[in-house]
């Protein structure tokens, strides 16, 4: 089946609620139920316990789990709890008016684990700031990760005072560490909200372990604001995704090889902004920057496309060889008409540089360019040597 039949597909219900015969607690076996859909309002429901196990970006999840569709805005206070070793949890928001406001707990910090949230048809789901997320399992702090599936039309939200890291510096293991988009929009308003936990490196230290991830499908989308945010942890894409910079985002993550900790064993983390896949194009809008300040890595065909505000480059994207063998000088940068770019680091190595008229860039005194091709449109500014002394 399609993703698009996916959508439109008649599923077998196994029971639905329009509100006030609700249920306080909601229990589901995947293996013998069906999907369960929720047509009015969630407040009363108190606890949702779900068992089985559900392939990712798959059809089966539409058809398993708790499906809201209430037309309106509405609160989910529930505790979702795991009902075995593979169990996540299961939610879908679906419609445009269909708003679920999140304040409750959920945990789906299970080895086997696979957190899901479907998202279709314009529906949104936000995590307040009394909602509590613990995907991080005990004792090696390794972190499960939410999969968000959807039809690029809905949105998850992490409100300003959601918090993400729990882990009291890395000595309770309770956190949000990685969000997979798969079709959705998300849209952040403080660095701690961010997906990640503070993680042992098995040498006395802590590092922030996390990523959120573009994948699966072209079209999703990370929305940066109120506040300048900061995040030291992967940035992956894995699909054709968007930064849309409303309020800063410097990304500062480095690579971090740890020695075992707790059950886990050796663990490399890139904190990298990265492509993980070839011919994958990233595209920065909106006015506020996007600083890669950290470990950056590109596979054949990258390209990062800046419409919007300014770019500055701090590290040198032809260093993802450090990590990954398929990594190169491989990514291709273009300045549209009215965004502007910053060099900065000691060497850039680019697989090109497109200027378009109407843009600005500089290059640092002290900064070694390094591209295969280098193009500067009739009306684009570009300052080479530049000082501020």
């Amino acid at each position: 089946m399609s993703e698009k039949a996916a959508w439109m597909a008649v599923v077998v219900m196994w029971a639905g609620w329009a509100g006030a015969g609700a249920p306080a607690v909601i229990k589901q076996d995947f293996k013998k139920d069906g999907a369960l859909e929720v047509t009015g309002d969630t407040a009363g429901i108190r606890e949702i316990v779900q068992s089985g196990k559900v392939k990712r970006y798959d059809e089966a999840m539409v058809a398993d789990g708790i499906h809201i569709r209430t037309g309106k805005e509405t609160v989910l206070a529930a505790s979702i709890k795991p009902g075995n070793y593979h169990s996540g949890g299961l939610i879908g928001v679906h419609g445009e008016d269909t708003h679920v406001r999140f304040r409750g707990k959920w945990k789906g910090d299970q080895g086997g684990a696979y957190p899901m949230l479907v998202l279709t048809k314009g529906g949104k789901m936000t995590w307040e700031a009394e909602a509590e997320v613990d995907f991080v399992m005990h004792p090696n702090f390794f972190t499960r990760q939410l999969w968000v599936w959807g039809d690029c039309t809905g949105t998850l939200e992490l409100e300003e005072g959601f918090v993400s890291d729990r882990t009291k510096g890395a000595r309770v293991a309770n956190a949000m560490g990685t969000i997979r988009l798969g079709g959705a929009t998300l849209i952040t308003h403080h660095s701690q909200s961010l997906p990640y936990n503070s993680r042992s490196d098995g040498r006395g230290g802590i590092y922030h372990n996390g990523h959120v991830v573009f994948e699966h499908q072209p079209g999703s989308k990370w929305v940066v604001d109120s506040n300048p945010h900061i995040y030291a942890a992967q940035i992956d894409f894995g699909a054709d995704g968007t930064i849309e910079c409303k309020a800063a985002l410097t990304h500062n993550g480095q690579r971090r090889d740890c020695l075992p900790v707790g059950n886990g064993g050796k663990f490399v983390s890139t904190g990298a902004f990265r492509t993980t896949k070839a011919d994958v194009t990233i595209t920065k809008t909106g006015p506020a920057m996007l600083s890669l300040e950290g470990q950056q890595g590109y596979r054949s065909g990258a390209r990062l496309v800046v419409k919007e505000g300014l770019l500055r480059i701090y590290t040198d994207p032809g260093d993802g060889d450090r990590y990954d063998s398929e990594a190169g000088p491989y990514l291709s940068i273009e300045i549209e008409k009215g965004a502007k770019l910053l060099l900065a680091a000691p060497r850039v190595r680019l697989w090109s540089l497109r200027l378009h008229a109407g843009s600005e860039a500089w290059q640092m005194y002290d900064c070694k360019l390094e591209a295969k091709d280098l193009k500067v449109d009739e009306g684009a500014d570009f300052q080479r040597n530049h000082s501020v002394r």
